[in-house]
This record gives structure tokens, C-alpha cells and sequence, in this order.
């Protein structure tokens, strides 16, 4: 019931949106605005126009709906409409956009034009229409999922009442994935699981084979039980039994018969071998390796309750290398690729969140001096050993938790953390001062350099400021620092203050 202040229009509305919102079927809620909003309107004819087709229409005899006529008024190609018995009708439509774009025509006989509050009436039922197909396919969508996630439910009660005597597998798994989340060492986490599967599988042999990177068609043996690598190099997969079988066909292999076992797996293995089993091992997708377990019982035959366990130990080896290899990838993307420091953008990170804790940090803003000459005389390669060579001088310098980084051509920077006193990053500028002024060999030839040094630090007491300009400040104040001991000549370290920054002016001083 409409409040006496509510407006004929916002009557009219509500009435629509009752209609609507009392189908729970899309074609059905579609029928029912159409003849409603054909009421509202006193018109002869209504119609809406869902993907280019019209979905409801309301005022033409059954099989008689001009459809070509309504899609025409709904593209605004004309804005009547012939109905039988009546001839033309004047037509007024609204159209919504979105993920489902359509638009509702209105017809009505007659000369009388349509005022601004009836168009502003179609426009408020056409948008009220658009939001309540979205919200019943939305419902729709949610009790599908909801039907999908009931199906899924009673389906894992099934699989969980089926596993509930592989408890130790659970364990294992379980085991297995929080040391790759961990990323712990990857040799380590591979033990693991060939342990693991000779503990709940119950065979004597394990092994994992993985394509050797340097041998196209050949495997090597990267973890075993019961096997000893030394005595197996690499093999051709045609060679391997069934984990060569397992990678060349990318799917689990089941292998009966003494004659079947590959003859040096035999020999390292010092016994006979009656089955084998081995599941494929992915790394970003890709078919690298073969998961092997070996039976040394005659007679021996594995059930599927085995093979999946073989096939989701294989997966958790698929998912350690493959997150091994992300890291490594990422780790080497982070690091400069000629010193092996942090690159510019890890630096600076690891700058920002240092910034952000409490405890006092300093930065220490490296330019080696007279470079261009070694490249210059001896070539960009010697450049290069240059740079590596006094990238590692610096990194034996400095204590594990700091940071060194290349942050330009010939430019280190070292994050200092837990400062307690300026004299401890002083120290450590003078010796690095020292040891890049010692004579390097670089490709055979003595070369000399030096470096200019320039140090500024973050107050304890100061505001934590978590943010990249905060990090871009410190490293301004420490190059503004680095350029001053360029200008007292060369071959030092100066500490930052403010009066450097008065009329300083940045002069890249190169050599």
C-alpha cells in the first residue's frame, strides 16, 4: 500500500516491481512486466527486447507478433508500430546496457504524444526491469551454486569416508605441502616424499626420474629409496621401465613381469623386480619427470587405492617444482643478473618495509670511481668481472640481515639495519672505501678503481614511514652524500646534512 506522498509514478513502479519480483522464472517475470507495464501506461501494445530478440509481447493476437516490426522500434529505426484493428501506434521505448543490454517498447494509439512524465515512467519501469533480471539470474546462479555445492558436499562425505584408512597419507600430504609452502629445500622436501611413498605404498624401491636439462630424451635420478644414483647416470626414457613410460605418455603406468624391469634398475637395486608403478611429474604443465615405485614380491598387484596414492604424492612433487621453480625465477627477476644482488626494485622494497619498522637503519650510496676507463681499455666483458668482483667486496663487508643492491650502472647501495649509533655505518663505509681502492685483476690485467660513499640514516625516534617516498628521500640524501665526497676528492665517505642540499646541483660525475 503507497503512502499518500508517494507520486502516481512511484506507484506504478512498486506495482511493476511486485509483479516481477513474484516470479522466480526469468520468461515468466518478462511476460508478466510486459502486460503491467501495458496497463501502467494505458497502452494498446508492450514488448521487451532481450539480446536483439524479443522475449515478451503483449497486444497482438497469438502468432501474429510482428517481431521484426518491435526489434525495428527498439533499434530507434522508427517510433510506430502498426497493430491489427487499430493501424499505427505511436511507440516510446527505453533501453539498459550492461551484461544483458535490452529495451522496453511501448505502443499507443492515438495523436496524443507522450508526456515527460510517462517517458520518465518507462525509464524508471525499463531500469527497474534491468535490475530485477539481474537479481533473478543472480538467484538463479547462487541456487545452481548452492545445488552444485550441496552435490559436491554429499560427494566429499563419500570420498572422506572412503579415505578415512589412509589417514597417514592425509598426514603425510599434509606434511609434504607445508614444507613447500615453507620452501624449505627442495631436496629435502623430494626425500620426503619418496620416503613417504615407500612407507604407505609399502614397495622396496622409490625413485623420482626427471628430464635431464642437458640431455633431451634422458632421465636422471633425482631421489630414491632403495636405489643408489651413483650407479644409474642418465638413461634414455626408452631405457627407464615404467617411469619412462609414465613421462613419454603423460599418465600413470602399470608394469607386471621380471623382464619388464629396465636391467641397471635391476643391478642397483641388487634384487628381482615382479611390478612396477610410476605417475608423471609436471612442472608448469609441462611432463618433466616420472614418479617410480618398484615391487621386489612376486605376484605383487596394485590396487586403485595405491595408484592414487602414487599419482597424489606425484602431484605434490609437480607442485613443489613448480613453485620451486616460480621462486627461482622470481628470485633471479628481483636480483640484479650480473652481481647477484638485489636489484633495484627489490632494494628499494626491502627499503620501504625497513622504514616502516621500528629501530634505527642507515644507507650507504656507492659510486665506484674510474670505471670508463676499464671499459673504455679493456672492454665492456672486463666491465662487467669489474662490477662482480667489487659486488661480492661489498657483500663480504656487510652482516647477513643487511642489504646490498646494484641500483644503477656502476651504483651499490647497502641497507644498514638496527643501527644503534651513526659510527657503525661510518665503519662500515671506511672499510668498503678501503677495499674497492685495493687493485682488482680483472681478465688477466691489474685495474684500480675506487669509490665515493655517502651515508644518511633514519632516526629511531623518527615517524615509521611505510611508503615509497620516504625510501626515495633516505636514497636522494645518501647520493646527495655520495656526490659530496666526490666533490672533496674522491676515494671517501661523507655523512649527509642538510646544508648539502642548499644550491646543490646534480652532476652525474662518471670515471
Amino acid at each position: 500500500m503507497a503512502s499518500a506522498g508517494e507520486s502516481p509514478e512511484i506507484q506504478q513502479l512498486l506495482e511493476l516491481l511486485a509483479v516481477v519480483a513474484s516470479f522466480d522464472d526469468e520468461d515468466a517475470a518478462v511476460h508478466a512486466a510486459a502486460e503491467r507495464a501495458a496497463q501502467a501506461m494505458e497502452a494498446e501494445v508492450a514488448a521487451v527486447v532481450l539480446d536483439g530478440e524479443v522475449a515478451a509481447a503483449v497486444g497482438f493476437p497469438d502468432g501474429a507478433v510482428p517481431r521484426a516490426d518491435l526489434l525495428s522500434v527498439a533499434r530507434r529505426e522508427r517510433d510506430w508500430i502498426e497493430v491489427p484493428g487499430l493501424d499505427k501506434c505511436r511507440a516510446l521505448v527505453a533501453s539498459w546496457t550492461g551484461v544483458r543490454p535490452g529495451t522496453l517498447v511501448i505502443a499507443r494509439w492515438g495523436d496524443e504524444p507522450y508526456t515527460v512524465e510517462e517517458r520518465h515512467l518507462v525509464r524508471g519501469m525499463a531500469r527497474l526491469l534491468e535490475l530485477s533480471l539481474t537479481m533473478l539470474r543472480a538467484l538463479h546462479t547462487e541456487q545452481r551454486l548452492r545445488r552444485r555445492a550441496d552435490e559436491q558436499a554429499v560427494e566429499n562425505a563419500r570420498l572422506l569416508e572412503e579415505l578415512r584408512g589412509q589417514q597417514h597419507l592425509l598426514v603425510q600430504l599434509s606434511l609434504i605441502q607445508r614444507a613447500i609452502s615453507r620452501r624449505e629445500p627442495l631436496e629435502q622436501i623430494l626425500g620426503t616424499v619418496t620416503a613417504a611413498a615407500r612407507d604407505l605404498i609399502g614397495d622396496e624401491i622409490v625413485g623420482l626420474w626427471i628430464a635431464d636439462p642437458q640431455e633431451p630424451g634422458r632421465a636422471r635420478l633425482r631421489a630414491s629409496v632403495g636405489l643408489d644414483a651413483n650407479d644409474l647416470p642418465s638413461m634414455p626414457l626408452d631405457e627407464a621401465g615404467a617411469a619412462g613410460a609414465a613421462m613419454r605418455r603423460g599418465e600413470l603406468v602399470v608394469i607386471y613381469g621380471e623382464h619388464d624391469a629396465p636391467a641397471r634398475v635391476r643391478d642397483s637395486a641388487d634384487t628381482r623386480l615382479y611390478a612396477a608403478m610410476a605417475a608423471p611429474v609436471h612442472q608448469d604443465g609441462r611432463v618433466v619427470g616420472g614418479l617410480l615405485v618398484a615391487s621386489c614380491r612376486p605376484g605383487r598387484r596394485y590396487a586403485g587405492r595405491e595408484q592414487d596414492t602414487l599419482y597424489s604424492f606425484a602431484q605434490n612433487v609437480s607442485l613443489a617444482l613448480t613453485d620451486a621453480h616460480t621462486f627461482e625465477r622470481m628470485n633471479r627477476a628481483a636480483h640484479d643478473t650480473l652481481t647477484g644482488l638485489a636489484g633495484r626494485g627489490l632494494f628499494m622494497d626491502e627499503l620501504t618495509a625497513e622504514l616502516g619498522r621500528a629501530g634505527c637503519a642507515a644507507l650507504l650510496f656507492i659510486d665506484l670511481d674510474r670505471v670508463k676507463p676499464v671499459n673504455d681499455t679493456l672492454g665492456h666483458p672486463a666491465g662487467d668481472e669489474l662490477l662482480r668482483q667489487a659486488a661480492d667486496r661489498i657483500g663480504a663487508l656487510i652482516r647477513p640481515d643487511d642489504l646490498a643492491g646494484r641500483v644503477g650502472g656502476d651504483e651499490f647501495a647497502v641497507l644498514l639495519r638496527d643501527v644503534t649509533d651513526q659510527r657503525m655505518a661510518t665503519d662500515i663505509a671506511a672499510r668498503i672505501v678501503r677495499e674497492l681502492a685495493r687493485p682488482m685483476r680483472v681478465l688477466g690485467h691489474p685495474v684500480q678503481i675506487g669509490a665515493s660513499v655517502g651515508v644518511a640514516t633514519a632516526a629511531a625516534d623518527a615517524p615509521r614511514l611505510m611508503d615509497a617516498p620516504a625510501a626515495q628521500d633516505l636514497l636522494r640524501r645518501a647520493d646527495i652524500a655520495m656526490y659530496q665526497a666526490k666533490r672533496n676528492g674522491r676515494g671517501r665517505f661523507e655523512i649527509y646534512s642538510p646544508e648539502m642540499a642548499d644550491g646543490f646541483t646534480k652532476v652525474r660525475l662518471h670515471g
